[in-house]
């Protein structure tokens, strides 16, 4: 597979494009008014602590009070150990260095099984039930315990602001290196990336890594990148990784909560730690200053790359000269289409994104089962690559077109299996349903790209759909007569407000003058005029003497 990185820089605004055998796969976005919080980490303030909810709220500086679960405040190894009954071992705690680093969840509690019908005593799984039950609610109460409002609390982004919900937070704190990740409270635990294979390799990084910790109370997982490499060229990256934990330190004993004391590398940096590796062909840039940050990052973590490094000097635009403009643009449509002629249509609504696949104009030129399947399985890899890019996450809903044979569900099903297995994000597909639903959930930790990219639209406040100007013609009717129903000094003046778009449906069609049915019918003597400012399903009545916008006051 050909795999490019395209960081285009246009003003203050800098995008980071991978591109994967010519197709846009992910892009990234980094602009002042919208910068990344995922990973940063704060100096907070307990605000509120919430049982029934197992969980603190905590203020962090931000509109909103982040959100801090119970199950990801940190608490010594054995603590934890003891309290929820996980035994660990090195090789079970192993993360793929793909996915974002998560503290340890508590396990859920099978549902207890009914007691036979005699009435037979609970069974030794329904013991061990009730007591796990027993050691979460004495985890829950001991954290409730340790968090009290006003308390300061060091706390990270692990999901930034969504919609009306404040970030998600955790006091396992985790700091990204290339070849590692420190976790400063990881009681020794020292995890391996499960790509490395190599027994002896690992066994090579774990005392590596074990001999550079300064102490028991530091762990750290190695990524898959560090293989092969050399001890030294590790030790650098953990030195570096150390001396940002001191400078943490330092700040926090200066600091008053709620600041920010720790922000994760820009986005430049970023992604080149996490995606520059073997399979990369070329890293190209139009900005003379990234290309040197680049250079400067290769040479000291994979000079064998630095040929693979450009500085884009030619006529087009970066992104029309690699063909990916149109992938770009794409991300704001509803309707993507696929070379069979079906399309895709993505919705988004408050709870999730539902995807419908279509075969369009795909004729029916072999049998119904067939041309089914085929299309499926187009739309199935499509998804997958659209999810990645519009770097959608929650609950998605695909509604696939109707297959007759099991077998060929069980196709479109492993399809996009395989496609998500490309996807750094952690993900959960069910097969499809005897309807053709497909559930997935995918892991987000930021708004989709098509949220952070647009505005909501003024004219449908997000809908996709305006009132129709004619109700608003009759919402204006009905608004004068109300008004005039409590207007008991008789004769009256008002100014009525409306978008230039709502003239031709006010006057159309009308045997008198609006102004002159109104006066007829209720007195009132109204004056119209255009505010360009308005929707065409807005309306604003005011007092032309003083001024006073009325139209709250006798609303419908």
């Amino acid at each position: 597979m050909k795999k490019q990185i395209l960081m285009n820089q246009q003003g203050d605004e800098i995008q980071v494009a991978i591109v994967e055998d010519g197709k846009l796969a992910e892009l990234f976005i980094d602009r002042p008014d919208r910068s990344r919080t995922v990973g940063d980490i704060y100096l907070g303030r307990v605000q509120k602590v919430v049982e029934g909810l197992q969980a603190a709220f905590i203020d962090i500086g931000q509109e909103q009070d982040g959100f801090l679960h119970f199950s990801d405040v940190g608490t010594t190894g054995e603590d934890y150990r003891a309290l929820v009954g996980d035994d660990f071992d090195e090789d079970d705690e192993e993360d793929d260095e793909e996915e974002e680093i998560q503290p340890a969840q508590q396990p859920q509690a099978k549902a207890r099984p009914q007691q036979n019908g005699q009435g037979g005593a609970a069974t030794a799984q329904d013991r061990r039930a009730d007591a796990l039950r027993e050691k979460r609610q004495s985890y829950t109460q001991m954290i409730a315990g340790k968090l009290k409002p006003n308390d300061s609390i060091l706390v990270q982004v692990i999901k930034e602001p969504i919609s009306t919900k404040g970030s998600r937070l955790t006091s396992d704190i985790t700091i990204a290196g290339r070849f590692m990740v420190l976790l400063p409270f990881g009681q020794g635990n020292i995890a391996v990336s499960k790509r490395i294979m190599n027994r002896r390799e690992r066994k090579r990084l774990k005392s590596i890594v074990r001999s550079m910790l300064p102490n028991r109370n530091f762990g750290a997982i190695v990524r898959t990148v560090a293989e092969e490499q050399d001890e030294q060229l590790l030790r650098t990256d953990l030195e570096i990784l150390l001396n940002k934990w001191k400078q943490i330190e330092e700040a926090v004993k200066s600091s008053q909560p709620p600041k920010v004391i720790f922000k994760e590398d820009n986005l430049v940096a970023s992604a080149l730690r996490d995606y520059m590796t073997e399979d990369v062909n070329e890293i190209v840039t139009n900005s003379p200053s990234i290309h040197k940050e680049v250079m400067s990052f290769i040479r000291w973590a994979a000079p064998e790359m630095e040929k693979k490094v450009q500085l884009y000097k030619g006529r087009l635009p970066l992104y029309e000269s690699y063909s990916i403009a149109k992938d770009v643009e794409s991300i704001f449509s509803r309707k993507v289409w696929l070379k069979s002629g079906g399309y895709l249509i993505i919705e988004h609504t408050e709870a999730m994104v539902v995807i419908d696949v279509n075969s369009g104009r795909f004729a029916a030129k072999r049998e119904q089962e067939e041309n089914s399947l085929r299309t499926n399985l187009e739309a199935a890899k499509e998804i997958a690559r659209q999810l990645r890019l519009r770097d959608i996450g929650g609950i998605i809903v695909v509604d696939f077109i109707d297959l007759l044979d099991d077998r060929n569900s069980k196709k479109v099903y492993e399809t996009i299996k395989q496609e998500f297995r490309r996807d750094r994000a952690k993900s959960n597909i069910l097969p499809m349903s005897d309807f053709g639903i497909m559930q997935i959930t995918r892991e987000r930790v930021r708004p989709s790209l098509m949220q952070r990219m647009g505005d909501q639209c003024p004219a449908c406040g997000g809908t996709g759909i305006v009132q129709a100007r004619k109700t608003t013609v009759h919402q204006i009717d009905r608004w004068l007569r109300k008004f005039a129903l409590n207007n008991k000094g008789g004769f009256q003046k008002l100014d009525l407000y409306i978008s230039p778009t709502l003239v031709e449906p006010l006057y159309k069609d009308q045997q008198l003058k609006p102004e002159y049915k109104w006066f007829l019918q209720h007195l009132l003597f109204v004056r119209v005029k255009q505010d360009e400012s308005l929707r065409s399903d807005d309306f604003r009545f005011v007092l032309p003497k003083t001024g006073v916008d009325i139209t709250q006051e006798f609303s419908l």
